[in-house]
């Protein structure tokens, strides 16, 4: 059972669909007359007194209730909750922010690229000619329906193809309609791989081809069995088991990401490097899950998903608990929401924000792996996948624990799930 905590908790939602103000506050013993919640008069902020103390909350958004005193509605209740209407002026909607980390346009040309815990180069200055971004999952079904449906296609029966001749009423042969489509990069038989002198860009990771970079340990498992030779790791018999190979600083040995033999590349992750960029933002591991769970929404239509490791390694298999045992079941109720608590030391705000965090409130729970993979495997089911490092995954459950603090006690639990807070 939760504890009561020792001092009241006051926390804040920013509900700009509705123009409202979630106000609730967890007292930590009975109200009583010495109980009293105020609105500022200029509607910035809100002040409780209890039992002789005082305790003020900047709101992210001023309201119209300035100077107003909230009635309490059930004396002796230690939980208290209220709506605030938004005033008339104006506010900057924070929760509607870019979701997407570190886009090729934010990305700086001949950046170095460097590692976030001790600033070791792992991309050496003006290597990178070019950033790309890498097409989102379903971009070869966006680009059938295109090529079925190009812009000037006004008759759209005369682009049907003869099946008898393979030609089609332009004169067009299959043969040669699919080599234009490759030569554009949209063919069947187009794969997207790692190219010398550009850094592609997806919503976690930035991906180089092995020459572009230094500095790094490729390993099967820790980095003390590791060297900065692949083809020394690679040939070990245990790697044909495994589809990646850990990514490793040298200098530090922090695991910055891993080598794919399928796309040839050093994927890096993005919350563990550093680079320059337009923003002046470095994404952590919060902002990129948020980000990408809000592209799985997007294409998918699902507010659930399962957060799996993203390579079996042998490093992973053979670890217990959050990854292998067990899979994170995420469902995210509102992917747009600026927050304050009194929980935190300090309030951090980001640019557009007049105060409070914008970030995504969710449910998780941890689930067993094999509860997870019939999820997956239900013709029914409708959690979507979302893979990342297996020690990722256990730091999202550290956060997201933490998280569930900030909230009042009587919020914190529903069901069999825990309420959480992911940064944006």
């Amino acid at each position: 059972m939760t504890s009561q905590p020792a001092t009241p908790l006051l926390y804040v939602e920013l509900l700009s669909n509705i123009r409202q103000i979630s106000l609730a506050i967890s007292l930590g013993s009975a109200s009583d007359a010495s109980t009293r919640v105020v609105v500022a008069a200029d509607g910035e902020n809100v002040e409780l007194t209890h039992h002789g103390q005082s305790h003020t909350l900047h709101l992210p958004a001023k309201v119209a209730l300035g100077g107003a005193i909230l009635p309490i509605q059930r004396p002796g209740a230690s939980a208290l909750s209220w709506r605030l209407p938004l005033g008339q002026g104006t506010y900057t909607d924070a929760s509607s922010a870019e979701s997407s980390t570190w886009t090729a346009t934010d990305l700086k040309a001949g950046s170095e690229v460097v590692c976030r815990q001790c600033q070791a180069v792992v991309v050496k200055r003006d290597v990178v000619k070019v950033w790309k971004d890498l097409p989102s999952e379903n971009w070869a079904e966006m680009m059938e329906f295109w090529h079925c449906h190009k812009p000037g296609d006004h008759d759209h029966d005369h682009h049907h193809h003869d099946k008898s001749n393979g030609v089609d009423a332009n004169g067009q042969s299959d043969r040669a309609d699919d080599m234009s489509l490759a030569a554009r990069g949209y063919g069947a038989s187009s794969a997207i791989s790692a190219q010398q002198g550009v850094g592609f860009v997806d919503l976690t990771t930035l991906l180089f081809v092995e020459q572009d970079c230094s500095n790094i340990t490729y390993s099967l498992s820790t980095p003390e069995h590791g060297s900065p030779d692949r083809q020394v790791v690679a040939s070990d018999e245990s790697s044909n088991q495994v589809r990646s190979l850990n990514v490793f600083c040298s200098s530090c040995q922090s695991q910055l990401g891993f080598y794919n033999f399928r796309t040839a590349a050093v994927t890096l992750l993005k919350w563990q490097i550093s680079c320059d960029s337009v923003s002046n933002l470095s994404p952590g591991l919060e902002e990129c899950l948020a980000a990408t769970l809000i592209s799985t929404i997007a294409r998918s239509g699902s507010s659930k998903s399962l957060l799996l490791p993203i390579t079996e390694t042998i490093a992973t298999t053979e670890e217990e608990g959050v990854g292998k045992d067990q899979v994170v079941h995420i469902w995210v109720l509102n992917s747009g929401i600026v927050f304050t608590s009194s929980a935190m030391e300090a309030t951090v705000t980001r640019p557009g924000a007049e105060s409070g965090i914008p970030a995504m409130k969710l449910l998780y729970r941890l689930v067993p792996r094999e509860e997870a993979d019939r999820m997956l495997d239900s013709l029914t089911g409708d959690a979507q996948e979302v893979n990342l490092p297996t020690e990722a995954i256990k730091e999202v459950v550290e956060r997201l624990d933490r998280s569930n603090c900030l909230l009042p006690t009587t919020e914190r639990v529903f069901k069999e799930w825990k309420v959480g807070l992911l940064r944006r």
